[in-house]
Formats: C-alpha cells, sequence, structure tokens
C-alpha cells in the first residue's frame, strides 16, 4: 500500500465542516417544521395521546445514519442500533408501556404522561443495549480492537434511541414564555444543542470510519441532532411535570 492510499483510507472524508454543519443546521430546521404541524391525536378523546410529526424526522434520521455511517460496529451492530431507536420511537408514541409500568388513577384511565413512559423505555432500551453490545464483544472468536467496537455499537444504539426524543418538541415549544419551566428548559435545549455542534466539530475531525464507508460526514453531522433529542425529551418531562 503506497502512503497516499494509507492517508486516503484514514481519511476517507473530505468534506469541510461546513457543510457537516449545514446537516446539522437543516435537521433543526425540518424538526421544527414538522413539530408546528398539529399531531394525529387517539385513545381518550378527554386526554389523548399525540403522534407528533416530529417522529417522521426521528425515523429518517435512524435510516440515513445507517446508510451514511461513520461506525465500525458491523452489519449486526446497525441492526441492533436500529431495533433499539424504533423500539423508543413506539415507547414515544404510544401508551404500551406506561400502562404496564404506572398504576391508572381513581377512573381507571392513565396516571402518567407520554414522556414519563418514554423515559422509562429509554432506561430498559439503554441497559438492555449495553448488556447486548457487550455480550455480542465477548463472543468474537477474535476480539481485535475490542473497545472501539463496543464504544462504536454503544454510541449508534444511544444516538438511534436519543432521535425519538424529538416526538416530544412540540410541548417544549407550546411552552416557551407560558411558564418559567419551558422557557429554561428551552434554553437549556438550545445550550446542548450548541455544545453538541461544537462536538461533531472534533468528531469530524478524528473520525475513522470503514474506508469503504459511504459519505460517513452525513452521518456524522447527523449524530448531534440525534443525541439532542433526548434532551428535548427530558425537557418535555420537566414541562409536563413542573
Amino acid at each position: 500500500m503506497t502512503a497516499p492510499q494509507a492517508v486516503s483510507q484514514q481519511n476517507p472524508s473530505k468534506v469541510s465542516f461546513g457543510k457537516v454543519l449545514a446537516i446539522q443546521i437543516v435537521a433543526y430546521v425540518v424538526l421544527v417544521a414538522l413539530a408546528l404541524v398539529p399531531g394525529i391525536a387517539y385513545g381518550d378523546s378527554a386526554n389523548p395521546a399525540v403522534v407528533p410529526f416530529t417522529i417522521i424526522g426521528s425515523l429518517a434520521m435512524i435510516a440515513l445514519l445507517v446508510v451514511f455511517s461513520p461506525f465500525r460496529d458491523g452489519t449486526a451492530g446497525h441492526v441492533i442500533a436500529v431495533i433499539a431507536g424504533l423500539l423508543s420511537v413506539v415507547c414515544a408514541t404510544t401508551m404500551t408501556l406506561g400502562r404496564a409500568i404506572f398504576a391508572a388513577d381513581a377512573t381507571g384511565g392513565k396516571d402518567f404522561s407520554m414522556e414519563d413512559g418514554w423515559i422509562a423505555g429509554v432506561g430498559g432500551l439503554l441497559i438492555l443495549l449495553i448488556v447486548i453490545s457487550f455480550g455480542r464483544q465477548m463472543a468474537r472468536e477474535n476480539r481485535t480492537h475490542l473497545i472501539r467496537s463496543l464504544s462504536h455499537s454503544v454510541v449508534e444504539g444511544v444516538a438511534m434511541i436519543a432521535s425519538a426524543g424529538w416526538c416530544f418538541l412540540p410541548t417544549v415549544l407550546k411552552a416557551i414564555g407560558t411558564d418559567t419551566v419551558g422557557t429554561v428548559a428551552f434554553v437549556v435545549v438550545m445550550l446542548v444543542i450548541v455544545a453538541l455542534a461544537v462536538c461533531s466539530y472534533f468528531w469530524h475531525r478524528d473520525a475513522d470510519p470503514e474506508p469503504t464507508a459511504r459519505d460517513p460526514w452525513i452521518g456524522i453531522a447527523l449524530l448531534p441532532a440525534m443525541i439532542a433529542g433526548a434532551v428535548v425529551g427530558i425537557a418535555a418531562l420537566a414541562v409536563v411535570t413542573f
């Protein structure tokens, strides 16, 4: 292998960070636009569950991260992460898990919020993700690059799980200016988004994806937006709780 070829494999992406940042901005604009569209209500007419259109953004980011993955965790790692992400979306948009965990109120109705159900689901999914990812690495006959493979698998799964948190963006947006908690929650979300954008600069600079990876810079660009979904979900929980 010649020196230029080696460099090419170590740095397969020659895209400037400006394009990475542009993808993030587009993702946030699309998510906010989707959040402004009234969602689809179902269930109890007095206190219905709502499926927001931001679910489209969450699912799209999950799909795009698979196609443009910057991770070295193989097909099995991608499959595990996608399943975790889809289960997280189910927890964010249905009351099934909440009904199984939280007690009903005096009238037999739900005594929990969609945010409660999602947070509970995320906790369980994160535990399963770590256990399954670790078990998968231990099952390998040749455990070369163990730490890298394990960390890539976990980070990809966490990003996909967190992506479903964007389903609660409408709750956060509605609370802006109406109460202190809502305003503070929004400010915290914005600060985290800025911090993740800064982190993505270093992720892009130090990335070492598979040499055959397809435009991994797009996956790196989506990672901050997906991870920020967790903060949106937590912010929405604070809004409905306090």
